[in-house]
């Protein structure tokens, strides 16, 4: 698996598609995986939901709730083509019927991808990426099918790769609505793949930052956190983001299992303040992680069993996980980090959600992922 695609809410489950090769552990065959959850953490996998055939593979894209259907918007890839498309769905996303008259937008080339659609008022706003100029295209429709092009974003920021999976909402702060851009590019990341985001307005045609793009702000400091999105339809009004648990520079480095790739914890995104702007936050769904609260301005650091060191560095004034680092100030009197551990991934989060550190970490044969004591140093 890779990308995640068409994260929606839609009677009573939330439905994660994703990229998929149902024949293989390598890339290929792409087609959309598909797996609901009613909590978010406890998911049941289904059959493949929209497959390759004759006319392309099935790339990355989104999907609405449009009354009882759902509504798949995604990629026809071919070699040298790359085309917009929906599929509809009215048994809950268990089969899925693609339109007629696909594509239903074309711009006739060859790198044009990755459809987020959302509603706003009182039609569609669809951002695709166009990946080698990188920039981010919106479009309305009032039905799906008929897109007017608006306005283009970029070049900006990170763009020493391709620019995909773009992502578009709004978010409040202190009562005022922002808006939050999010755009994957690969290579070009801290570690090869990467997420930067921008704040800005978007007043239903145009998208415009509002601070300087000249340096780029990363939704992650670790390695592993790619292509990630959110949900439509979130019922209770929460913006709930999942990436990617893998890099495109060593994937094929992932010893092969049962399974291949994962995706990150979800996380609920919400807005800070930081030296004067305004930062996207992260806060992982779940109870199970483990806690570490440090005295300021001391440096506290946990061992994961021998290969794995996790923690706060005051003197740097970084948190990290062995080598990887992210620069983080706190006021407070004693810092907070959550850490959550899985058999091959460590997820670390300051207390305020402000910072976070992804990796897929596969422990030496015959290893625990046991946390030893927590010691100050």
């Amino acid at each position: 698996m890779n990308d995640p695609n068409g994260l929606v809410w839609h009677k009573g489950e939330y439905h994660l598609f994703y990229q998929h090769n149902p024949f293989g552990t390598k890339w290929g065959h792409m087609s959309w995986g598909h797996a609901v959850s009613k909590d978010l953490l406890n998911w049941e996998h289904l059959p493949v939901a929209i497959a390759e055939e004759e006319d392309g593979m099935i790339f990355s894209g989104s999907a609405v709730s449009d009354g009882d259907d759902i509504v798949a918007i995604y990629t026809r890839h071919t070699e040298t083509h790359q085309s917009q498309c929906i599929a509809r769905s009215s048994d809950n996303g268990r089969t899925f019927v693609k339109y007629e008259n696909n594509p239903v937008l074309d711009e006739n080339k060859k790198d044009f991808r990755d459809p987020k659609v959302f509603r706003y008022q009182d039609y569609w706003i669809m951002c695709a990426a166009q990946p080698q100029d990188h920039q981010i295209s919106f479009y309305e429709s009032k039905d799906l099918i008929c897109w007017k092009h608006l306005s283009d974003f970029g070049p900006a920021a990170a763009v020493d790769g391709v620019w995909e999976c773009p992502d578009l909402f709004s978010l409040t702060v202190e009562g005022e609505e922002v808006w939050v851009l999010i755009v994957s590019l690969n290579p070009g990341g801290l570690y090869g793949s990467g997420t930067q985001y921008f704040i800005g307005d978007f007043d239903g045609k145009k998208f415009s930052a509002r601070y300087s793009t000249d340096k780029p702000r990363w939704i992650d400091y670790g390695k592993d956190n790619y292509a990630g999105v959110t949900f439509n339809n979130e019922p209770n009004g929460k913006r709930i983001f999942i990436g990617w648990m893998s890099n495109w520079s060593d994937v094929k480095d992932h010893p092969e299992t049962t399974w291949t790739n994962q995706m990150t914890i979800p996380r609920e995104l919400g807005l800070a303040k930081l030296d004067g702007e305004i930062v996207v936050t992260q806060q992982p769904m779940c109870d199970n992680f483990f806690e570490l609260k440090i005295a300021m301005p001391e440096s506290g650091i946990v061992g994961l069993q021998g290969f794995v060191k996790l923690g706060f560095n005051a003197e740097k004034k970084v948190i990290f996980i062995n080598d990887y680092e992210a620069p983080y100030v706190s006021d407070s009197r004693q810092l907070h980090l959550k850490v959550i551990v899985d058999r091959s991934s460590v997820e670390l989060f300051t207390g305020d959600g402000i910072r976070s550190i992804t990796l897929a970490i596969f422990p030496p044969a015959g290893e625990s992922r046991r946390l030893t004591p927590f010691t100050i140093q």
